[in-house]
């Protein structure tokens, strides 16, 4: 009896340590500003599973080397761009609460972390290649509703 007791305590405590250790890689941000590079993306894949946004809703950012996307209060602002190749895409955080930028397509450009993107502080990704580029902050919305965006970087 008292061995099958430990053998299920070991094999649940077994469990929990897998499934924490799972979360914080999960979690794990970098000490160094992301200053990422954005990966091809196929804009069909990309936006897979997520709300149609109609190419009336983006805002066409494309004469400009540099856009600077508003981080506040739960809302990037715009929350749609469209970006030529090679556009520099600043977040600037000027609300209270620290953010990240999550890309919804695992590797379609490096994340900006929480640690980078605390009350006045600002980050940037460069997008090189054509695609569409949906995000979301974790913290405060979900890749299909709250706090959420798109870049869409058109063809050269």
């Amino acid at each position: 009896m008292i061995r099958l007791r430990s053998a299920r305590y070991l094999a649940i405590v077994s469990c929990l340590i897998f499934a924490g250790s799972s979360a914080a890689v999960g979690c794990a941000s970098s000490d160094s500003k992301s200053s990422g590079q954005a990966t091809t993306s196929s804009a069909d894949s990309a936006t897979q599973g997520l709300p149609d946004v109609p190419q009336s809703e983006f805002v066409d950012k494309t004469s400009l080397p540099e856009v600077t996307i508003t981080v506040k209060d739960n809302v990037f602002s715009p929350q749609y761009i469209t970006v030529s190749p090679g556009t520099k895409v600043i977040f600037n955080n000027q609300g209270r609460n620290p953010h990240n930028v999550i890309p919804v397509t695992s590797g379609a450009f490096e994340q900006i972390a929480t640690d980078d993107l605390q009350p006045e502080e600002q980050d940037q990704i460069v997008f090189d290649e054509p695609g569409m580029y949906p995000y979301y902050c974790s913290l405060h919305g979900t890749p299909k509703k709250g706090m959420n965006g798109r870049v869409q970087v058109a063809e050269s």
